[in-house]
């Protein structure tokens, strides 16, 4: 389990914990008692960290799904950089550079008066168009950004394996609907061919004796081995068509997530009437707890979608027993290994 999509794994499952212990608990106290009440050293600390937290969170993101595009779509090519020390590297750079963007949120940040007598955490910026410039800023490089780069290698990457799901039909179906002819040599040096037309066996034998149990067992082993070619093709293809659409499900995922939260923290800059009228407390901290859930569908969705983790996690915690050690399943590395690569017909 110890793989390079895995150490970023291990970097969004950090991201998402910062996220719910930093924001869901403050959030919620501050939105039920209308008041924020840990002072100014946390009014600081805590918006700082809650955006470094989703930065690196969208980020990881797109590293992930670069990753996957280059294991996927140019295996060769991504031998020559996806290893562990670049991945720690890139790590590094995901959290040095959402620290150093966020940093004006901790410089800024500072307790206001309310008119019912509670306080308020809140940025204080010199002009109004610096606030909206840098919250412009955030809305490019958390929200846009990475989901046009999710989406286009996504996309990329589901094209590719609807190829390889159109060769393997294409080669599965050669195998079962078309000519086959295996010629198994026999000690007398008499033969007997096999034919194979719209999936019933036809058998012509000549110059070959009626009792010969090496030719039944011959036949058979032909047989099962046809069988369980047409059998890993369609497991295969199976499999492609799962990650596919799992593809799809992170990109739709993190767009309903976190759209409605940055719309609203957009339009109340320009126009804070509309949504603080319109929409209400209720339906804002709604949708702030919208984008909250993002990091409980992330486990979900990365992690116990993988056949593969799901064996090691139960294998860890010994709940069930031991499984074997065969980490074959629906998850992205299997397809990884596959999409380039096409059973050629024995002879």
């Amino acid at each position: 389990m110890r793989t390079i999509t895995n150490l970023f794994l291990l970097n969004l499952a950090v991201s998402d914990l910062l996220l719910g212990v930093l924001c869901m608990p403050f959030t919620l106290i501050g939105a039920l008692l209308r008041d924020f009440v840990f002072g100014e050293v946390m009014c600081k600390l805590v918006p700082f960290l809650q955006a470094c937290s989703v930065s690196v969170g969208a980020w990881t993101l797109v590293a992930i799904s670069v990753e996957r595009y280059y294991a996927i779509c140019h295996p060769l090519r991504s031998l020559r950089w996806q290893t562990s020390s670049h991945a720690y590297k890139l790590i590094a750079a995901i959290w040095i550079g959402s620290l150093i963007c966020m940093s004006p949120i901790a410089l800024l940040s500072q307790l206001k008066p309310t008119k019912q007598g509670n306080h308020k955490c809140r940025e204080s910026w010199y002009s109004k168009r610096q606030e909206r410039a840098y919250n412009i800023f955030l809305d490019v490089i958390l929200l846009l950004i990475p989901l046009l780069v999710m989406l286009t290698t996504y996309s990329l990457i589901a094209r590719t394996l609807y190829k390889g799901m159109k060769s393997e039909r294409a080669l599965r179906d050669s195998y079962v609907n078309g000519d086959m002819e295996v010629f198994i040599q026999q000690k007398t040096a008499k033969t007997t061919t096999i034919s194979r037309r719209n999936s019933s066996v036809q058998s012509s034998f000549r110059q070959f004796p009626q009792n010969s149990t090496s030719s039944t067992r011959n036949t058979k082993t032909f047989l099962r081995h046809l069988t369980l070619r047409r059998t890993n093709a369609d497991r295969s293809l199976h499999n492609k068509k799962r990650v596919i659409k799992m593809l799809f499900a992170v990109v739709l995922e993190f767009f309903i997530c976190w759209t409605p939260l940055y719309i609203i923290n957009t339009v109340a800059l320009f126009d804070p009437f509309i949504i603080y009228n319109g929409l209400g407390y209720t339906a804002i901290s709604f949708f702030q707890l919208l984008a909250y859930t993002s990091s409980c569908c992330n486990p979900i969705t990365y992690c116990f979608m993988n056949r593969a983790f799901r064996k090691t996690f139960v294998n860890i915690f010994g709940c069930l027993g031991k499984y074997n050690n065969d980490l074959a399943g629906s998850d992205i590395n299997m397809v990884t290994k596959w999409v380039h690569k096409f059973p050629e017909p024995n002879t």
